[in-house]
């Protein structure tokens, strides 16, 4: 993990806090209070990355939780000869970005999770974001309603982005332009399973 610049959470700006208030608040099927939310975001700081650096890296032990506030991370592993990237999911703010292995078992990260743009997140470390499950019942069905959530947008993937390059392509374009405005080639073709050549053929036949 490289060494990013960090913002204590309670020095962040109000406009800053104000968009934390709403990502958090939408984040999870289940409600929060306002005073459960500005307590999350005072245990926080502020990471803010550039394009292409990650929070965690595959083989880390990196048991920390953030959400993201700006810019699009991803979510990616080395397969077959171990120099092929096959990006799994794109984050969105609002998203947890969290490795279940550290956090739950104390294990490496068999993911990378990294920023395809310049990005920030609100990062909690395990034990106080451990410490505000356990004292609060509230918090705890918000991070229930959170995991819901992902699973619900896991299936929703599989529904969506199907059929041929071309079809999960024309489906990104519709549903998240913003992707393919900010994200790098190599990094879409990663996650649609094609090879960056391929992908600018697609790009000229559709454009």
């Amino acid at each position: 993990m490289t060494a990013n610049m960090q913002i204590k959470g309670n020095a962040a700006t109000p406009a800053l806090r104000e968009k934390l208030r709403f990502l958090i608040k939408n984040e999870s099927s289940y409600p929060i209070s306002e005073n459960l939310i500005e307590r999350l975001i005072d245990m926080g700081t502020i990471i803010c990355l550039h394009s292409g650096e990650p929070i965690v890296s595959a083989g880390d032990v990196a048991p920390d939780f953030y959400i993201l506030t700006d810019g699009i991370m991803r979510c990616y592993h080395l397969e077959g000869d171990a120099e092929t990237e096959r990006t799994s999911y794109f984050a969105l703010p609002g998203t947890v970005c969290i490795s279940y292995h550290s956090y739950l078992r104390g294990e490496p990260s068999p993911n990378t999770y990294e920023a395809c743009c310049p990005s920030s997140l609100l990062k909690v470390c395990k034990t106080d974001f451990s410490s505000l499950i356990s004292l609060s019942p509230e918090f705890a069905r918000w991070c229930l309603g959170n995991v819901q959530n992902q699973m619900y947008f896991f299936e929703m993937k599989s529904r969506v982005v199907q059929g041929s390059a071309k079809e999960r392509y024309e489906a990104i374009l519709k549903k998240r332009p913003e992707i393919i405005q900010k994200v790098p080639l190599r990094i879409i073709a990663s996650y649609l399973g094609i090879t960056p050549q391929y992908l600018s053929k697609l790009r000229r036949s559709i454009h």
